[in-house]
């Protein structure tokens, strides 16, 4: 703001030290001390006078400044009648030092709240207003510190790391703004007020009194105010949707004696305080990890990992979607992406991510600095997979597919395989501070599961419209027999049971009675290891010759084979039970091929319910309702799933998804990740290994009666703070610190 912006009357007034204004209780006034520097001065009365309320006095608290400039441009001000504001002038003769001038300003803002402000720094729109209303957010708060780019604890976009610059595409008004508008206003704890901008309650400097003149000129003042406040119960908070800019020039490069000597009467008089200002740094969690991060990614890209070790050799469905999510993402250029692969990463897989330019790929035994977010595309199988999946990101989302293998059993090698399965699960779940589902049928089977709250479980819908995945020449599969091209029906999938591939053997059946259909059953699809209709197929088929005649398995195709099955088929038969999305329809209709699906499952969501031919689960309906479109007049069932298509796309999804990854940053962490962070009950990765009675060496009677203690909604808090207590108790016994009594209740 240049002066001559400043056109509105007001007046400059001079004041001697121990004189007072009489400020009204409540109000607030600002103090900008000033010794030099008179270009960055300027600077800050400037944006202070542009941003703040006319009826707001400003104190400037010139201790002895060299600069005659200061003192001119003070006149200058009035002498043009550029002044709205009530300016006061208060001015030391001779240097007495930061605490004593500061000191001298709060006397003479007597009765008023008092914002100290340096004067290297700059302030943006509303920014009083915020910063009061932090202040005032709890009967017992003191002081509450403005965040900014140099600012210790408070330091953003970079978490800890004091800089100099902000990012260079905005400026300070627009950083400023930014982050009002993401903040949660939190108001986190935090040990101490911090210099660059703080405000002080009147109650507060009341209570304790003022800045403690053992530490003149300068240093460590307001550390030893704010621990002060603490021993008498008072509060210091962030208010974290207040931005203010730091130049940082007070900083030293080389400790002077008298900041020695001041650190060592901080280490006197508060001992706990620099181990909690080191314990707030490490912090992972909590409130104040979760306004910085909310902050920094409301002016810079946030950065986001996805997670993708199961890039191997073979293509699946899941693959695919995750690099279409991949290049949506990318070209949102919302995000800073990362993609971490397995070991040996799969031939097709990588040909796609090398045209995927602007993404960082790293493997997984690289050592990586954590993004803001980990993404996890679909569920885990192993432990060793969330262990790794937590250091990769502050924040983990994960995209539940389905719930089948978590609600069925013969899809493992044994009961406590599924019961270890289903235990990773919930864990999972329960550590992730989003889950994504991709349909509402399956989010709504996870709630009734209990396995996520309502409130961090979303729906973000597949894109349909492949761009890595459909780029695919098609290719007839060799495995194919030359007489089943001429017309099949071609059903895709693994032979999981869900995927009910003995229907469709009962719907060609059907045909050939009722119709006298001379087409071909088409299988498609890998063959899992377990819960497979395998058994049930093969004697249904070694009593109908007929059918058996015309049915053939070709297994897992490749992506331009599949691409040839899906333009050649007479209709693509999609009779699952049960799925999270269900992509296949969407292939069918993109290769201009019908497909016959029952509306049911997450299908409901997604597509018509006049598109849905299969009756759940009549062959014969079926039969009479599909022959028709067998023979060549499929196109309007294509042209409804096609319109259903529209409103699927990957873009679509994209958003969605960054949308989830901000919610993730800015929204509270999970119940477990605090309790990790703090160290109890234990560190998450002691957490994911205590899965069964081996690992724990108990036994196996002993094991299930802590797990139901541990578990049980009723049981699990007092027992956890029966091992708290008694770990502590254990834990003080040995290093002889056990108290004589018990401390009572009003003691505590």
């Amino acid at each position: 703001m240049s002066e001559s912006n400043i056109d509105l009357s007001g007046r400059l007034d001079a004041i001697a030290c121990g004189a007072s204004l009489s400020l009204e209780r409540g109000t607030a006034a600002v103090c900008i001390p000033v010794h030099g520097a008179h270009e960055l001065f300027t600077q800050c009365l400037r944006t202070v006078l542009q941003h703040t309320p006319e009826d707001v006095p400003i104190l400037v608290a010139n201790d002895a400044t060299p600069e005659p400039r200061t003192i001119r441009f003070l006149e200058e001000l009035k002498d043009r009648g550029a002044l709205r504001h009530r300016l006061v002038h208060l001015e030391h003769h001779v240097n007495v030092g930061f605490v004593r001038n500061v000191q001298a300003a709060f006397d003479a803002l007597a009765d008023a709240d008092v914002v100290i402000l340096n004067s290297d720094c700059m302030v943006g729109p509303e920014w009083l207003g915020r910063l009061r209303d932090a202040a005032y957010c709890d009967s017992t708060v003191a002081t509450a510190t403005a965040l900014t780019n140099h600012g210790t604890i408070l330091s953003v976009p970079e978490r800890n790391t004091p800089s100099a610059r902000i990012p260079e595409h905005l400026d300070i008004d627009a950083v400023a703004r930014l982050i009002a508008v993401r903040s949660n206003r939190l108001r986190p704890r935090i040990p101490t007020a911090i210099g660059h901008c703080v405000y002080v309650r009147r109650d507060a400097l009341e209570l304790v009194g003022g800045f403690d003149d053992a530490f003149s000129p300068g240093y460590g003042e307001e550390v030893d105010f704010s621990q002060r406040c603490l021993a008498r119960g008072l509060l210091h908070v962030a208010a974290d949707d207040v931005f203010v800019f730091h130049r940082g020039t007070g900083s030293f490069e080389k400790p002077s004696q008298i900041q020695i000597e001041h650190e060592r009467l901080v280490r006197a008089r508060h001992p706990c305080y620099h181990d909690t200002v080191k314990f707030v740094e490490q912090q992972k969690t909590g409130p104040l990890v979760r306004a910085l991060e909310t902050a920094s990614v409301a002016v810079r890209p946030m950065s986001v990992t996805i997670d993708c070790r199961f890039l191997g050799s073979t293509m699946t469905g899941t693959q695919i979607q995750t690099l279409e999510l991949l290049d949506a993402l990318r070209q949102t250029e919302r995000v800073d992406l990362r993609v971490l692969v397995p070991r040996r990463l799969g031939t097709h897989a990588r040909a796609a991510l090398d045209r995927l330019d602007g993404i960082e790929v790293v493997k997984q035994d690289d050592q990586a600095v954590p993004t803001d977010v980990v993404h996890r595309p679909s569920q885990l199988f192993a432990w060793d997979e969330l262990r790794i999946l937590t250091d990769l990101g502050a924040r983990l989302v994960v995209t539940a597919l389905d719930l089948i293998s978590y609600r069925n059993p013969t899809y493992h090698a044994s009961f406590s395989e599924w019961r270890d399965y289903q235990r990773l699960t919930r864990l999972t779940l329960a550590i992730a501070d989003e889950v994504v589902f991709m349909s509402e049928h399956a989010r709504a089977d996870a709630l009734a599961e209990a396995l996520v709250p309502a409130d961090r479980a979303h729906v973000v819908p597949l894109g349909v419209d492949h761009n890595i995945g459909g780029s695919h020449a098609p290719r007839r599969p060799r495995s194919l027999p030359e007489a089943a091209q001429e017309r099949f029906l071609l059903c895709i999938g693994t032979n999981f049971r869900h995927k009910n591939r003995p229907f469709a053997l009962r719907v060609l059946e059907q045909l050939q009675r009722r119709h006298n259909w001379p087409g071909w059953l088409v299988f498609a699809g890998p063959h899992a290891a377990r819960g497979t209709s395998a058994g049930e197929e093969a004697e249904f088929l070694s009593t109908r010759p007929h059918v058996a005649a015309r049915t053939c398995d070709i297994r897992a195709v490749a992506e331009a084979e599949k691409a040839w099955l899906l333009t050649h088929a007479a209709g693509v038969l999609y009779p699952t039970t049960y799925e999270g999305f269900g992509l296949v329809p969407f292939e069918a209709a993109h290769a201009g091929t019908p497909c016959f699906f029952a509306w049911q499952a997450a299908l409901r969501d997604v597509l018509p319910e006049s598109a849905a031919l299969v009756v759940p689960w009549s062959a014969e309906a079926t039969a009479d309702g599909i022959i028709a479109l067998l023979g060549g007049s499929g196109d309007e069932l294509v042209a409804r799933i096609r319109t259903a298509a529209e409103r699927l796309t990957w873009m679509h999804t994209a958003d969605a998804m960054i949308d989830v990854y901000a919610r993730a940053v800015s929204g509270p962490h999970s119940e477990l990740r605090l309790l990790a962070d703090e160290g109890f009950p234990a560190p998450l990765r002691t957490l994911t290994s205590m899965r069964n009675p081996e690992v724990l060496d108990v036994e196996p009677q002993l094991y299930r009666a802590l797990y139901k203690l541990t578990t049980n909604r009723i049981t699990r808090r007092p027992f956890g703070r029966g091992v708290r207590a008694a770990y502590s108790i254990g834990y003080l016994a040995r290093r002889g610190r056990l108290p004589e009594r018990p401390m009572s209740t009003e003691e505590r």
